[in-house]
């Protein structure tokens, strides 16, 4: 073969190397121990005591589907900023959400709305129910419920991933576990009656100092047909920044949430 053929073939097959997906593991016939999980997900979480992310955030709703610009701080045990652009830069919004309280800037309607955090006022902000904990553990790759801390009903394998299974007087959760990193991929949240209302998604994962952080996230809240996403573009963990501060023109009108 001329040399040249053979170099151009060398080239086509380290593409096409670097196109093909990676084997996936076979998990016919084996099993996993979701205590082993739980605590691959704790220690996970516990190397992370900040995050600093930049990239893009979508919703979709029935009356609209928007883009734009996203920016986080959070900073355990306490706090998590949030600050949204639309097109051409042009700011929508910010947030600063701690533990006890929130300050939630409209910059279309030049409208600052403070109140404690509760379930209830997280509800009005996101549009689903979730609790301060559940809203950190969504920004760091998703975390198991406090009350599906005891054994598993039952584990399976579905798409070359293990589920595990939880139910409550609530309904059930299933848990997709990646079999190499031993994280959460996915969280499907079920009613009494098995059907599904809320899923999470957590996708191409990063690691940063030790620690692996989904770069996508989604949350669809399929009763209503909403849905939010986020790509991170860049990402950061453990590093010290400014204090959190929502900046708030003096001329805002002023809307109280009381619980």
């Amino acid at each position: 073969m001329p040399r040249h053929h053979s170099m151009v073939a060398a080239v086509i097959f380290l593409l096409l190397a670097g196109c093909a997906s990676a084997p996936r593991p076979d998990l016919a016939g084996k099993t996993i121990d979701p205590e082993s999980v739980r605590r691959a997900v704790q220690i996970n979480k516990d190397k992370i005591r900040s995050v600093t992310g930049y990239g893009s955030v979508s919703v979709e709703s029935p009356e609209l589907a928007q883009s734009g610009s996203f920016e986080l701080e959070l900073r355990k045990p306490d706090s998590v900023f949030v600050k949204i652009e639309g097109p051409f830069g042009i700011s929508v919004g910010s947030a600063l959400i701690t533990r006890n309280n929130f300050v939630l800037y409209n910059s279309y309607q030049n409208q600052v709305i403070t109140g404690p955090v509760n379930a209830t006022n997280l509800r009005r902000i996101f549009r689903i129910t979730l609790t301060f904990d559940e809203l950190l553990n969504l920004f760091t790759g998703g975390s198991f419920l406090a009350s599906d801390e005891s054994q598993a009903e039952a584990v399976t394998v579905e798409d070359n991933q293990y589920i595990l299974l939880y139910r409550s007087a609530a309904g059930s959760r299933r848990y997709w576990i990646d079999p190499a990193t031993l994280l959460i991929t996915r969280v499907q949240h079920l009613d009494q009656k098995g059907k599904l209302y809320v899923e999470e998604r957590y996708e191409k994962f990063r690691t940063l100092g030790g620690a692996s952080l989904p770069r996508f996230i989604r949350v669809i809240h399929h009763a209503s047909r909403r849905a939010i996403g986020v790509m991170f573009s860049s990402l950061a963990i453990n590093t010290a920044g400014a204090p959190l501060i929502v900046e708030i023109p003096k001329n805002a009108e002023q809307i109280r949430w009381e619980q």
